[in-house]
Parts: structure tokens; C-alpha cells; sequence
């Protein structure tokens, strides 16, 4: 596996440099059996080819020279202008040549130095550690394969502490390669390292720590989120009265308050329903008076309390309930029922005597005006019945405040105009009759 990673970086550069080459029929030689020995795994072979062929245009650039010199010099010998033109010649060539040579040497050097950058690289790479990038580039620091090194030694300083995942290893990784390009990484994920330890404590506590540790961290926004169901949610599972009592103590801004009042009025009347009696009625209004529930648990009160004395029906009973329950919702019933039965015994005897004892005996009952009426209906029917002057003017004398007074001077006052009426009618038929009498007689 190392060797054909080897191979194949050094047969690209290889490569690379036989497509750049000019001229190509000349250059691409030893390049490309430098590239067929790569294939082969042979790479000190194509190294030394590349030495070798570097070697031998090194000497042939300096035969090259040694040639154009001497041309030079048998240039100033001569005199003749055929020998003059055939130097001239000769030295046309070799500039071509030294052209060419230098063309591929420039072309070989470069491939050379690629392979050396690319042979003294590889060890390195080869080992892939910390260690051996920070090796290779404190003792190659101008090797091309440097840009390659650097950004691997920095996922390689990373790893570990990635891999980790924990709090004390970013921060020792931050510590420790404070130039390192996976610092904002590294710093992301450290508070989320720090923000995940809080959480998994699953306390509200612990996410109060936190914002107060780190109120402008990345996480504050979920913590804020986090410690409103921390709160709730032991007191939510625990479902008691008094439970959500000290929520809305402790907590009494949490978006949550009002559905825990809520639940802790239903939990706090839900016994005294179910009890249903006076006495946990009575208690419970006396503990939350301010409760929902207050006004459904007085009107069950006040049930429960006139149910006895409403089943026992009595004028007795009635007062009894408005003696002890003034304030109940059901006094007014009561009153109105307790004055029915006062009245019912008085009325069923119908006589002035009974009605002035109900009126004596009970002057607050709603029925003692109509029991008044009753005694002047009483006072005045015999005379009523009577119907005559005298009778009628009896009652007019004898019961001078009775409401009837009215109906017997009224009575009387008709009476008196019929009376006035058939004295004349009577007057006007006697009056004719008798003077026809007289005329006869």
C-alpha cells in the first residue's frame, strides 16, 4: 500500500514535467523511463537515472563550451573566408546544440527536484504522525510537499481531542496549538462539550450554573429553554397541591405558572368534592377563599346545608337554617318557604281573631299585609251582604280605617242617587196623572 502511494505521487510529477517538456522529442527520454521505472516500484532507478542523465547533459553543456571556445579561438587564426564561413558554420550548430542541452537539463533539474522534494517527503508521509510532519518541515522547510504536510500536521494535532470529545481535551488542545487552524472547531466544540455536561444533569440548577457561568455562550438560548422545563417538570410529575404551590414560589415568572395554578386550585378543591360534606366545604373556603372553585363550593355548601331542613318542611326547621346559615345562598328560599308554613295555619282558619295573632306573632312575615287585607275583607262582608243603608253606615262608623270604607260610601253614595232618581221619576209620572183627574172629577 505504502509503495504504490509512492509510486504514484512520483509517476504524476513525472508526468507533469514529460507534458511541460520542450522540446519534447528530446526531454521526454529520461522522463519517461523515469516513469517506468516509478511503475515498477523502482524509485531509487528512476532517480538515478535522472542523476545520470543530469550528469550527462552537465557534460555535454560543458563540451558544448569547451567546443564554442575553441571555435572562437581558430576564428582568429584563419584567414581565409571559405575557413572564416565554415567556423561560422560550425559554431551555428553548436548553439543550436547548447540550446537543446540546456532546454532538457532545465527540464530533467526540474523533474529531479521533484522527485528529490517527492523522495525526501514520502518517509514522512509514510509515517503520518505529529511527530514526523513536524520533523519533515523543521528540516525541509522550503520542500514543495510543505503545503501538503502542514495542513495534515494540523488534522493530526486535532484527532485525538476530536476523537476524545471531552472537556479537558480541547482545552488542552487550544492550550497546546493556540495557531492551529481547528481552533474555532476545537472552540465549538468545547462549548458544546461544556454545555452537554450541564445538560445531562437534567436540572434546573445545573442550567442556572450554566448561564450564569457562560451567559453569552452559544447555548444560552436553548439553556433558557432547558431550565423553564427543569423547573416545571418535577413538580409536573409530582402533581400535587403543594408541589405546584412552591413552583409558583420559586418560580413565579416561568412561562409555565399559569398552567400550574391552575393545576394546583383543581388539585387543592379535588378532596373537598370529593368529601362532599359541610364540614370539608367549610374548610375549604376557609383555607382558599380566592379559589376558582370558591363560588361552585359555596353553592354546594348551601345545598348541603338546606337539604335537611328543606326535606323536614318546617316553619321550625326553616328558622333554625336562617339562625345558623343567615349568609346562605338558599336563606331566601328558605325565608320565603319558612313564611309560607307561618302563614298556611292562619289562613287555612280565615278568621280575624287568627290573623291578628299571625300578625302579632309574626310581624316581619312577607304574608302579614295580605293578612291585613284578609281582616278588613272579614269586617266587611256581612255588612257588605247586608247591603242596606243602615248596615252599610254601621261599617262606615264602626271600622273608619278599613280599606272597604270606601267601597260602602260608594255604595251608599249609589244608592242614594237611585233613590233620588225614582223620587223623581216617581214625581214626574204622579204629576200629569193628576191633573187629568181632576179635570174629570
Amino acid at each position: 500500500m505504502v509503495t504504490n502511494r509512492k509510486t504514484a505521487v512520483l509517476i504524476l510529477v513525472l508526468l507533469a514535467l514529460m507534458a511541460a517538456a520542450v522540446p519534447a522529442a528530446v526531454s521526454a527520454g529520461p522522463v519517461e523511463d523515469a516513469v517506468r521505472l516509478q511503475e515498477a516500484g523502482d524509485h531509487e532507478g528512476a532517480y538515478k537515472l535522472l542523476r545520470k542523465a543530469k550528469s550527462d547533459m552537465d557534460a555535454r553543456l560543458k563540451q558544448n563550451t569547451s567546443r564554442m571556445k575553441a571555435q572562437i579561438t581558430a576564428l582568429g587564426k584563419v584567414n581565409s573566408q571559405e575557413e572564416i564561413e565554415k567556423i561560422k558554420a560550425g559554431n551555428d550548430d553548436l548553439l543550436v546544440e547548447r540550446k537543446t542541452i540546456r532546454t532538457d537539463l532545465a527540464n530533467v533539474s526540474s523533474a529531479l527536484d521533484e522527485i528529490s522534494a517527492s523522495m525526501e517527503y514520502l518517509p514522512y508521509k509514510e509515517r503520518d504522525t505529529v511527530e514526523a510532519y513536524e520533523e519533515f518541515l523543521a528540516k525541509y522547510p522550503d520542500n514543495p510537499f510543505g503545503s501538503e504536510a502542514e495542513p495534515r500536521l494540523f488534522e493530526l494535532q486535532f484527532e485525538p481531542y476530536k476523537k476524545e470529545g471531552t472537556i479537558e481535551g480541547y482545552e488542552e488542545f487550544l492550550a497546546r496549538y493556540p495557531v492551529n487552524p481547528h481552533i474555532p472547531e476545537a472552540r465549538e466544540m468545547l462549548a458544546a462539550a461544556i454545555f452537554a455536561s450541564y445538560k445531562e444533569k437534567g436540572t434546573a440548577q445545573a442550567m442556572e450554573e450554566y448561564l450564569s457561568e457562560y451567559p453569552d455562550g452559544p447555548h444560552s438560548a436553548e439553556a433558557e429553554v432547558l431550565l423553564i422545563g427543569f423547573q416545571y417538570e418535577p413538580y409536573r410529575e409530582q402533581d400535587t397541591a403543594e408541589g405546584y404551590e412552591e413552583f409558583l414560589e420559586l418560580y413565579p415568572d416561568n412561562p409555565n405558572a399559569a398552567e400550574a395554578r391552575t393545576r394546583m386550585e383543581e388539585l387543592q378543591y379535588a378532596p373537598f368534592r370529593e368529601m362532599d360534606n359541610i364540614e370539608g366545604y367549610n374548610e375549604f373556603l376557609g383555607k382558599y377563599p380566592d379559589s376558582p372553585f370558591a363560588r361552585e363550593a359555596s353553592a354546594r355548601l348551601a345545598d348541603l346545608q338546606y337539604i335537611p331542613y328543606k326535606e323536614q318542611d318546617t316553619a321550625e326547621g326553616y328558622e333554625e337554617f336562617l339562625g345558623l346559615y343567615p349568609e346562605s345562598a338558599r336563606a331566601d328560599e328558605a325565608t320565603k318557604r319558612m313564611h309560607e308554613l307561618q302563614y298556611a295555619p292562619y289562613k287555612e282558619l280565615n278568621t280575624i281573631e287568627g290573623y291578628e295573632d299571625f300578625i302579632a306573632t309574626y310581624p316581619e312575615n312577607i304574608h302579614v299585609e295580605d293578612s291585613g287585607y284578609l281582616i278588613e275583607d272579614i269586617e266587611y262582608a256581612p255588612f257588605e251582604k247586608d247591603g242596606s243603608v243602615e248596615a252599610l253606615e254601621e261599617f262606615i262608623e264602626n271600622y273608619p280605617t278599613n280599606r272597604h270604607v270606601r267601597d260602602a260610601r260608594k255604595a251608599l253614595e249609589g244608592m242614594k242617587k237611585q233613590a233620588e232618581a225614582e223620587t223623581v221619576e216617581q214625581g214626574e209620572e204622579a204629576e200629569p196623572g193628576g191633573e187629568t183627574s181632576g179635570a174629570e172629577e
